[in-house]
């Protein structure tokens, strides 16, 4: 099985209509805990694709979507998005596992749609891999903006199991990271509407 990437997202924006869009593209199956990466493109395209287990006489070339599809939506391999509404869209929870790295595809897709309700939204989070290595951080805003960081320090399963509050201490440098890379880009963002 591949590593598992957990993304831990936020939507920056004012915009009512922002959560609206994030309800619509998150929503998922009934049953099912998580939105699939298929009720992901099945919401943004209006399609109906399915598993193979999902179907009887399922059909690749037509009940799954092809590499274009996917490379523009998801990216990875796998993706799995745990989503909790609430309508200012910074309190929504959204969680993102995913095989082996960030899913910027999916996070480019998502900032660009988001950007069309409201042009001033930002995304920005942290990431870590289940081994911890890698972890960071990242914002993709305006004009195509992405800056993704690793966290300098490695994690030292050695010092976590040694230090009950090592744990928390990484994941405070990983927010530490995050706060980092919002300044940077508040910055930019300054220095570009100036220009």
């Amino acid at each position: 099985m591949a590593n598992e990437m957990r993304t831990f997202l936020t939507v920056v924006s004012k915009n009512p209509k922002v959560p609206i869009r994030l309800n619509e593209i998150f929503n998922r199956k009934k049953g099912n805990y998580e939105t699939t990466s298929l009720d992901i493109i099945n919401n943004i395209e209006g399609t109906n694709y399915c598993f193979s287990d999902e179907k009887d006489g399922w059909n690749r070339e037509v009940d799954y979507p092809n590499n274009k599809i996917w490379e523009k939506y998801i990216g990875p391999k796998w993706l799995y998005v745990e989503y909790n509404h609430d309508d200012n869209p910074e309190f929504c929870n959204i969680v993102i596992r995913s095989a082996w790295w960030l899913p910027k595809n999916f996070i480019s897709f998502l900032r660009d749609d988001l950007q069309k309700i409201d042009s001033d939204c930002y995304l920005k989070g942290t990431f870590e891999e289940e081994s911890y290595n890698p972890s960071g951080s990242f914002v993709y805003g305006i004009n195509q903006y992405e800056d993704i960081e690793d966290i300098e320090e490695e994690f030292d399963w050695d010092e976590s199991n040694l230090d009950d509050f090592y744990l928390e201490k990484f994941h405070n440098k990983l927010l530490e990271l995050e706060t980092l890379l919002v300044s940077n880009y508040i910055e930019f963002i300054d220095s570009f509407k100036k220009n």
